[in-house]
């Protein structure tokens, strides 16, 4: 489905399909928590070894996200999530080379709708084998989970009045690839990409990837995306999933420098 400026607007179409009606809400969040562990002293009894020579029972214990904490007066594990683990959170990762269709579908479903949907579980409905799945094929295997899709054409300037994520079709490093678009400003876009987890671009560089269409018909619908609407009143919304002002990656260097002394 192409839209124009005249006739059938992006705007208009998708405020009646419930596009545009959610509300947008920024939300960053990073949890610290520190438990700490204060060692018991037994009781002296005749004999009893030095306090100095006894060891704790059950030290505690440090994992991939958590590190020790230990001073003179209190030892404890400091919760906390690695690079990684931000990066990729609540992202469906693509398993296979062609399947980063399936996994922004799986990531869309369950991060902003609620479900429970695996990438192997959309790739067995779209059934297309080891191929590269197309916007048509996942509107034609949404419907067995409860939703439906519909393919725009569109401008940057109809993207930017988004307010629900959606999956765009862009070409990363002269490579086709499905990511899904959950935030966007005038200069900023956020992407929670089934390959490369969260990143945020700037508009040139987000635009250089997601123009993809060549000589379109109407010289303003050089990129495409899939909207993904729920087909039952069903469907759990998380209303702050969205976002209408991302925040760059980089924004805590560049804030950083400013504080830099000039020479």
């Amino acid at each position: 489905m192409k839209l124009t400026q005249s006739g059938l607007k992006l705007g208009l179409a998708m405020a009646a399909a419930g596009l545009l009606a959610m509300p947008a809400h920024a939300a960053e969040a990073v949890d610290a928590r520190v438990e700490r562990t204060v060692p018991t002293v037994a009781a002296a009894q005749a004999g009893a070894a030095p306090a100095a020579a006894q060891t704790p029972q059950n030290p505690p214990q440090t994992g991939p996200e958590g590190v020790l904490l230990a001073t003179h007066s209190m030892t404890g594990r400091v919760a906390v999530r690695s690079w990684k683990t931000l990066r990729d959170e609540g992202i469906v990762k693509q398993d296979l080379d062609y399947s980063c269709g399936a996994a922004s579908l799986a990531t869309l479903l369950n991060a902003y709708y609620g479900q429970n949907v695996t990438e192997k579980q959309l790739l067995d409905a779209m059934d297309i084998g080891d191929g590269r799945a197309s916007f048509a094929d996942m509107a034609r295997a949404l419907p067995q989970f409860g939703f439906r899709a519909q393919g725009f054409a569109a401008s940057w300037e109809q993207l930017t009045q988004l307010r629900m994520p959606v999956v765009v079709y862009v070409e990363h490093r002269r490579v086709e690839h499905f990511s899904v678009l959950r935030g966007i400003s005038g200069n900023t876009v956020w992407l929670a990409d089934p390959s490369l987890g969260h990143r945020t671009y700037s508009r040139e560089q987000f635009l250089a990837m997601w123009q993809t269409r060549r000589n379109p018909a109407n010289a303003e619908q050089e990129g495409k995306f899939l909207a993904v609407l729920p087909a039952t009143a069903e469907a759990r919304v998380q209303g702050d999933y969205f976002t209408r002002t991302p925040r760059r990656q980089s924004a805590n260097a560049v804030a950083a420098l400013a504080f830099r002394a000039l020479p």
